[in-house]
């Protein structure tokens, strides 16, 4: 920051702050309530566990920033706080926690007085406290020190529930482990403090710097977030290491001006292709759990070697994104259609065939092959306006790269797998498409994709794409938005029907390359007009033929587009083109987000498919214990098939297919329960 220059700023130990028995912090009212909430104390308790277990361990606990106020003699210093209150807050309240559970009495006294009270004061309850909050936490927080009585409204403030959390997190713990969370953990947090001097530098105003850090300032993304965790804690060399040859190329591919590619969206799709299992949209409202979520999938990996996988993918995203070319215009030219087909469900897909491509294990035309399955499903789908549940299932294709890769016929292996998800996701057949473009509900005139598809047909009539971004490429009516008195005669006595039931039909509309305005010109004259200035073909097939214009016309027009686009452009096998696509079988769209509570499992023995000396404890909804370790199901598979050398073609595992009770994998225990959910797609 602009400001580590000038003021003072040291290293520092949250406990060796803290232990300052001649200073008071105190929070100033435009700081905001506190706000942690019990996710947060989780991951706060499991990092001082993960610290005081290795023994060895330092953890970067953030930044303390204050400045001094005069007080009178005999009180301890008043340190105002601008940034840190939530951190330094919940570290008290995990200390009071301990302080109230440990059954050492000379432990209990050491942490009262050493990190939460100051010993030197009597009388004045707020200089007492070592931390003041806010007007509207401290009748609470207060009690909770002094141990006194807390009342209804007490105990629904977040300072009361963080610290029962604690409490709860920590009953079980004997004397010896709960000193080691203390003097191993939270001890070897490490923190920077910055005291500022406004007296001295009238520029350092803690108000305004307050304001441009929490209220006015952008929230850290999930790129800066997942940065600072692959490189804070190392040493400078180490730092300038990682940077430089591994997270400096990820910025420089994905440097590019589409807001949907940014370095935070490619993290979250990459947590989405290695978890096999839909993550929330990488906003500034989902940076932290997105975040929460990075460390619980990878916090075991070697660092190094992260940043670095982070680095090889981070290329591929770049063809992902348009930001470079992959080498092959087939494949680029195919990214391009699905993004306009609006296809970010299947974004961490497409990266995990990418990448397949780079290791070598498919050539370009499987490839090829594969995006062109996954644009026909998609299109099929949009011409039916449907979506709901793409964003949760995409990502779990992945679990069958291996078939794919093995598969004689990529693109037909592609569109069976597509063929064979719950109703919801269906891949429409023919009859179906065909019977939606005939009827009146349907509106191909207001369909996102229908000047693209029809950009597609001209291109199969003539060998050449329209660029859909040229301004005077327009989606014409030939039965014209308003009728003339010419138009009702054209139609005939029902013109109001026909009107009112072709006007947005597939049939009455056409792709016109022509920047005079054709309004309701009578039939004869648009034809004229199609014949000598369209310049496409699509505005004259089926049209210039025609002597007059009505529902029949229309009719017959929208077979023949519906007919190339069906036969020519979405073609599916003889075997799916009017089919059934989906299956009667009821699934998990949720992929391996699996609930141990809803199953009934927790505290039960797992044990892995083809090793059963290998046991887990089911401890929580999403949890087990492994090796004295917490862990997620699928990172533990993970790095079970890594200890025994036996890597898939993704690297990514459903650990819902390799992980038994009594005898039955969890896969079929869910499938088996029926519990299939209709998502809607990620917000």
């Amino acid at each position: 920051m602009w400001y580590n220059v000038l003021m003072k700023s040291l290293d520092n130990q949250i406990l060796k702050l803290l232990s300052n028995n001649d200073v008071t912090f105190f929070i100033p009212p435009y700081q905001r309530n506190y706000e942690w909430d019990e996710e947060m104390c989780e991951v706060l308790l499991s990092d001082i566990e993960k610290v005081a277990n290795s023994g060895k361990i330092q953890h970067f606990f953030g930044t303390v920033i204050f400045y001094a106020e005069e007080t009178i003699l005999g009180q301890p210093d008043r340190y105002i706080l601008v940034d840190g209150q939530q951190r330094l807050t919940t570290t008290m309240l995990f200390l009071i926690a301990v302080r109230d559970l440990i059954g050492d009495d000379v432990f209990k006294v050491a942490i009262d007085s050493k990190f939460l009270r100051n010993n030197n004061v009597s009388g004045d309850v707020e200089y007492k406290i070592k931390l003041k909050q806010v007007e509207s936490d401290w009748d609470s927080y207060r009690k909770i020190i002094l141990g006194e009585h807390l009342d209804g409204k007490d105990k629904r403030s977040n300072v009361f529930k963080n610290y029962k959390y604690f409490k709860n997190s920590l009953a079980d713990l004997d004397n010896n482990k709960l000193r080691q969370l203390v003097e191993k953990g939270l001890s070897n947090f490490n923190i920077v403090t910055i005291q500022l001097e406004p007296e001295r530098n009238p520029w350092e105003k803690p108000q305004e710097i307050f304001e441009s850090m929490n209220s006015l300032g952008k929230p850290l993304s999930l790129a800066d977030l997942v940065r600072n965790y692959l490189l804070l804690g190392k040493s400078s060399g180490q730092q300038d290491h990682l940077y430089r040859s591994y997270w400096l190329a990820i910025e420089k591919n994905l440097n590019g001006d589409n807001s949907s590619f940014t370095v935070s969206s490619f993290i979250r799709d990459y947590m989405q292709l290695i978890d096999m299992t839909s993550y929330k949209k990488a906003t500034e409202v989902n940076y932290k759990e997105l975040y929460r979520e990075f460390k619980v999938l990878f916090g075991d990996d070697n660092q190094e070697e992260l940043v670095k996988n982070l680095a090889s993918y981070s290329q591929e995203y770049a063809y992902l994104a348009g930001y470079k070319e992959s080498g092959n215009p087939g494949i680029d030219r195919l990214i391009a259609d699905l993004k306009v087909m609006e296809a970010s469900g299947f974004y961490s897909t497409i990266l995990g065939i990418l990448h397949l491509r780079t290791e070598l294990k498919i050539q370009d035309d499987d490839v090829i092959n594969m995006l062109e399955a996954i644009f026909i499903y998609i299109a099929r789908r949009r011409i039916l306006r449907l979506a709901q549940a793409e964003n949760k299932n995409a990502p779990t294709l992945v679990r069958y790269f291996d078939e794919l890769i093995d598969a004689p016929d990529k693109k037909e292996k592609m569109l069976n797998l597509l063929s064979d998800q719950i109703y919801a996701l269906r891949m429409p057949n023919d009859a179906e498409i065909q019977s939606y473009l005939l009827s009146a509900e349907s509106n191909f005139y207001n369909l996102r994709s229908g000047k693209f598809l029809f950009s597609l047909v001209e291109e199969k009539l003539t060998k050449s794409r329209p660029d859909i971004s040229d301004h005077i490429l327009q989606m014409e009516h030939i039965m014209p938005q308003t009728l003339s008195p010419e138009w009702e005669r054209e139609l005939g006595d029902n013109f109001q029907e026909i009107y009112d039931d072709y006007l947005n039909n597939i049939g009455n509309l056409t792709l016109i390359r022509y920047n005079s305005e054709l309004s309701n010109n009578p039939f004869s004259e648009k034809k004229k007009i199609y014949e000598e200035h369209s310049g496409m073909q699509i505005a004259k097939d089926m049209i210039l033929n025609q002597e007059n214009w009505g529902e029949h016309q229309i009719n017959e027009r929208a077979r023949y587009l519906i007919g190339i686009l069906l036969e020519r452009i979405l073609k599916l096998p003889d075997g799916l083109n009017n089919s059934q696509n989906y299956s009667m079988i009821k699934k998990t769209p949720r992929g391996n987000k699996i609930s141990f509570d809803k199953l009934g499992l927790v505290g039960k023995e797992l044990a892995y498919f083809d090793d059963p000396m290998i046991i887990v404890k089911v401890i929580g909804d999403k949890e087990v214990e492994y090796e004295d370790r917490r862990w997620r199901l699928s990172p533990l598979t993970r790095e079970i098939e890594i200890r025994k050398n036996r890597v898939n073609s993704s690297g990514s595992y459903w650990g819902a297919k390799q992980w038994t009770y009594n005898g039955e994998t969890l896969k079929d225990i869910l499938l088996s329960r029926g519990d299939e959910e209709a998502d809607e797609e990620d917000e």
